[in-house]
Parts: C-alpha cells; sequence; structure tokens
C-alpha cells in the first residue's frame, strides 16, 4: 500500500508540472510561479542528494543511484529509508 501511495505521488506531482507547463495563462501568476520553481527544484535537489547519501551510507549503493534517476524517488528514499533508520538507531 506504501508502494502504490509513492506512486501516486511522484505521479500526482509529475502531472501538476505537466500541466503547469502546458496550460497558456498560467505564468502570469507569481504564487504558481514559485510553487512551479519549488517543484522543480525538490526534483532536481533531491536526486543529488539521494546519489551522495547512497554512495555515503549504503552497503551497495548502486541500485538507489539508479533509482535517483526517477521523479521524486527522493522522497520516497528519505522517508522509507533514512528516516526509519535513524528510528530504528534511537531505539
Amino acid at each position: 500500500m506504501k508502494l502504490f501511495l509513492w506512486v501516486f505521488v511522484g505521479l500526482a506531482v509529475t502531472g501538476l508540472v505537466f500541466w503547469m507547463i502546458v496550460t497558456p495563462g498560467i505564468p502570469g501568476k507569481p504564487i504558481l510561479i514559485v510553487a512551479y520553481a519549488v517543484i522543480c527544484a525538490v526534483g532536481t535537489l533531491g536526486a543529488f542528494w539521494m546519489i551522495y547519501f547512497s554512495i555515503r551510507h549504503e552497503r551497495h549503493p548502486l541500485p538507489m543511484v539508479l533509482l535517483a534517476f526517477v521523479p521524486y524517488a527522493s522522497l520516497w528514499y528519505y522517508f522509507e529509508r533514512v528516516r526509519t533508520a535513524n528510528r530504528r538507531e534511537r531505539k
């Protein structure tokens, strides 16, 4: 169920960005321009962070490095791998 939710969120965000690019008249609204920039920055910077973090902390980083090229996979990586590992270390 979690995997389905993450796939749905990734497709929804990608669909939103596609809609913002294709729809005429959207670029005139400043709040949507900022939202578009934030969404694109999260995807791009998250991929670089995911590559760096997986090389530093994973035993076998190649699958995670390849997964970084999937849009918004860094969100999944953070919430499902990094946060759960931090919780285990605290306990």
